[in-house]
């Protein structure tokens, strides 16, 4: 926890970046360990140890915290996928499922998020916070494309894209599915019938994405725009 000593001397541009960061580091911490959808403001702000409305003078909502760490994550994640792209000679559907899945797993938090973002993230803030989040998005996805396509045997940017778009869907779908709440866990591991409804999210997630990139190569056509 940050002295809120510290907080209320702060003034000059580099203390208020300075508060940001270490408010976006407490709900990254609590999202982490407990799963954003639990999180409160308050907890944010009895992490970093200011008020509620302290916090409200760097972030709008709660969500717009989560909000701009998911942007944050999206970035992290190309980052990721281009070295996992990097250590491969030969770039088909299989190996494109297991880079962009085993990309997502190594950080629960963005998948979390992503689990989080369109249900709920979105709901609670400004246009303007939402069109700066889905501008990093749409950059992120595109400068990820372009690695994916070169890389990749058979797929052009644009399918590229869609592959990319697809993941994130599937991931926000798949992530809840794949970390259960505390009931449904103990359920899965004493229960024979409920455990078979049990999926691991790599293993599941790999598979999806090496169909839909086979589907795009299979259907040969590029996207139409609307």
């Amino acid at each position: 926890m940050v002295s809120s000593e510290v907080f209320q001397r702060a003034r000059s541009p580099q203390q208020k970046a300075v508060r940001r960061a270490a408010i976006l580091d407490a709900a990254a911490r609590l999202g982490a360990a407990k799963g954003v959808r639990v999180v409160s403001l308050g907890d944010i702000a009895n992490e970093v140890g200011l008020t509620k409305s302290n916090v409200l003078r760097y972030f709008e909502t709660r969500e717009d915290i989560y909000l701009q760490l998911t942007a944050a994550g999206y970035r992290d994640w190309a980052d990721r996928v281009t070295r996992g792209l990097d250590g491969i000679r030969i770039v088909g559907p299989a190996e494109v499922g297991t880079v962009l899945a085993e990309s997502l797993a190594a950080d629960p938090l963005f998948c979390d998020l992503v689990s989080e973002g369109a249900a709920a993230l979105e709901h609670n803030v400004s246009p303007d916070a939402v069109r700066a989040f889905k501008r990093t998005l749409f950059e992120a996805i595109d400068d990820l494309a372009d690695v994916l396509a070169t890389r990749s045997v058979h797929l052009a940017p644009e399918q590229a894209a869609e592959v990319l778009t697809a993941t994130i869907i599937l991931t926000a779908g798949l992530w809840p599915w794949c970390n259960p709440p505390p009931v449904l866990a103990e359920l899965y591991r004493t229960d024979p019938e409920v455990v078979r409804t049990r999926i691991e999210f790599v293993p599941q997630l790999r598979r999806l994405i090496e169909v839909v990139v086979r589907g795009l190569i299979a259907d040969g056509r590029l996207p139409v725009a609307d």
